[in-house]
């Protein structure tokens, strides 16, 4: 028997947040490789600097296109501040805005009933979706368990 997983949308504020990015276009089997390099190279290259927040890493989402298995993306981690560029990051601005959000428990591959959850909710509220970002709680490079790991799924909306 198929159990049916029932997610509280809530809404927010998402409070404007400075990223360094490394953005790409990759096929969908390729995202656990893409961040497990970036994020690496972000914190390999940023992190002595001091800029980094002290915040988990995010991934943003800038289009997906099912039929060719491609994805638009980039990973992010939040900074203090960005005073020094390094080649290959770019900086992003996420402005302030009202958010949609829900956390998600579980592997990445089963995210799909989530992702439903926050369009229905769009949808139902008259809202108009203007970024997906995805905020990573857990490292499953530290926890093994994919049942273990949560993730914070936004939609800025307006």
């Amino acid at each position: 028997m198929e159990t049916l997983v029932k997610y509280e949308v809530r809404e927010t504020i998402w409070p404007e947040k400075t990223f360094v990015t490394k953005r790409a276009k990759i096929h969908f089997d390729q995202l656990s490789d893409f961040f497990t390099k970036v994020y690496g190279s972000i914190y390999k290259a940023f992190g002595p600097t001091g800029e980094l927040a002290n915040e988990p890493p995010y991934a943003i989402y800038y289009s997906v296109n099912e039929a060719a298995n491609e994805i638009d993306l980039a990973a992010a981690v939040p900074v203090l501040r960005f005073k020094n560029p390094v080649p290959g990051f770019e900086k992003e601005v996420v402005p302030r805005m009202k958010a949609v959000y829900l956390t998600y428990h579980g592997s990445y591959e089963n995210m799909g009933d989530a992702y439903a959850a926050l369009e229905n909710y769009v949808k139902e509220n008259g809202l108009l979706k203007e970024w997906v970002i995805e905020q990573y709680l857990s490292d499953p490079s530290k926890e093994k368990d994919p049942r273990n790991w949560r993730t914070n799924i936004f939609f800025l909306v307006k």
